[in-house]
């Protein structure tokens, strides 16, 4: 017997849904996510869970906010609490899709750490995975663009959404499909007029494959695509971990200790692997680093001289160290620091890397800057090289430095800035796997020495 679409979703989330707390789901009311609205809210009652749902008011059409209220009533009918997020301020005249995007990811990362959910259902389709792939080799995307969207994978926002995974059960389900299900249960979904808009490019590719389809195409083909490039990432990711293993050591601080002759001894691919992952480790920076970058600290390794890019700075060497670029915390000759403190509420991030959550407010963070000034005791930074020390972070009382966290001070100051440079390097590199697997394995020790 075939199982329908319904019973197939319940067995992915089965599989997938790690985390044992509430889960949540974002809808538009479109067909797809009312689908999985529906299939997922029928599998936590089954299983006595907890399903929280969050709709988007984006306030692009004068429909927005009723579009969203009549999510939420849909969510209410379901014995389901439903959370309106809207979308203000000015909105771009250009690149409106990727902006858009982006306030999603925030709005949903926000809301769902306020609630302390971990998990986050979103209802993409083999449809948008076959679009997805499609747009990246237009747009001239290496194989790994072209392994599109993941099943299960990290927030792409940092750091708000550091301890968020994504979910995307509908990726195995053609559109046609979801809606056939969803006529045949007697239910209606909103269609938005965007969605025939081809001045966007995914639409415009979207009506390009149903073309392609009507000549005997299959986009299943391209999410096929995906999965297969997807496995090769994946082993080259896994080699890329144990060669850091081997060759990497974190400092409580944050910095990293590198072993030259052995990172050398990595193929390329693997180490512009790990020097995404470090650079984005290290400089706490949310934007992801371009190849060039990449490229240039690994030709500084090899050698062996001082470089910055990608927001760190690389000290070359037989034992080499990455840190973060004094430059870009302290504010170079052309322009000054800008505040590098983020978050909102109560959980405020220090430049990308620690996480300040319940630092009193005598207490000030900020770099410890050239002069060092407010620290009675210099000798702390014997272990910490020179070209670091400015860009470390300090807690300062009336002016005094209390704490360097990683390196000591007050106790009660420093143990609540919270490193989560190991956090991003994990979730970077091996982002199907829980974001401890480096420093809770048997490198522990020579890690965080």
């Amino acid at each position: 017997m075939t199982a329908t679409p319904e019973t197939r979703v319940h067995s992915w989330l089965d599989r997938h849904v790690m985390d044992t707390g509430p889960v949540a789901l974002a809808c538009s009311g479109g067909s797809d996510s009312t689908a999985l609205l529906l299939m997922a809210a029928s599998w936590a009652k089954a299983r006595g869970r907890r399903l929280h749902i969050l709709t988007l008011d984006h306030g692009l059409r004068p429909e927005a906010h009723s579009e969203a209220k009549s999510v939420a009533a849909r969510a209410r009918d379901l014995g389901l609490s439903c959370d309106i997020l809207a979308w203000t301020g000015d909105k771009p005249e250009t690149g409106l899709q990727a902006a858009a995007r982006a306030a999603r990811h925030r709005l949903f990362a926000t809301a769902c750490r306020r609630r302390g959910i971990r998990e986050l259902l979103l209802g993409h389709t083999l449809d948008d995975q076959a679009e997805t792939v499609w747009m990246r080799l237009e747009a001239g995307g290496n194989w790994r663009s072209c392994t599109g969207m993941v099943p299960v994978g990290p927030s792409p926002l940092w750091p708000q959404g550091r301890d968020l995974r994504l979910l995307r059960p509908l990726l195995d389900h053609r559109r046609a499909e979801l809606r056939a299900w969803l006529t045949a249960q007697g239910e209606s979904w909103i269609d938005d007029p965007s969605n025939a808009d081809e001045a966007y490019t995914r639409i415009r590719i979207r009506r390009h494959l149903e073309t392609l389809e009507a000549g005997g195409f299959r986009p299943e083909r391209l999410a096929r695509l995906a999965e297969d490039l997807r496995a090769v990432q994946d082993e080259e990711d896994r080699c890329a971990a144990a060669q850091a293993r081997r060759c990497v050591r974190f400092a409580p601080w944050g910095g990293v200790r590198l072993d030259r002759r052995c990172f050398r001894a990595a193929p390329e691919a693997v180490r512009l692997r790990l020097w995404d992952a470090l650079a984005l480790a290290v400089s706490g920076q949310s934007g992801l680093p371009d190849r060039k970058a990449l490229m240039q600290l690994d030709r500084a390794l090899s050698s062996g001289v001082r470089t910055t890019a990608a927001g760190v700075l690389l000290d070359g060497g037989d034992k080499a160290w990455l840190v973060r670029d004094p430059g870009a915390v302290l504010g170079r000759v052309d322009r000054h620091a800008s505040n590098r403190l983020t978050g909102e509420g109560d959980d405020p991030v220090w430049d990308g890397r620690f996480s300040l959550r319940d630092v009193s407010a005598p207490v000030m963070a900020g770099v410890l800057g050239r002069g060092y000034d407010g620290l009675a005791d210099r000798s702390i930074l014997g272990s910490v090289p020179a070209a670091a020390r400015p860009g470390l972070l300090a807690l300062r009382r009336d002016g005094e430095v209390i704490a360097l966290p990683g390196l000591g001070g007050d106790s009660r100051e420093g143990g609540i800035a919270q490193p989560l440079f190991l956090h991003r390097f994990c979730t970077r590199l091996l982002p199907a796997e829980p974001p401890v697997w480096f420093d809770t394995s048997e490198s522990l020790q020579p890690v965080l020495q």
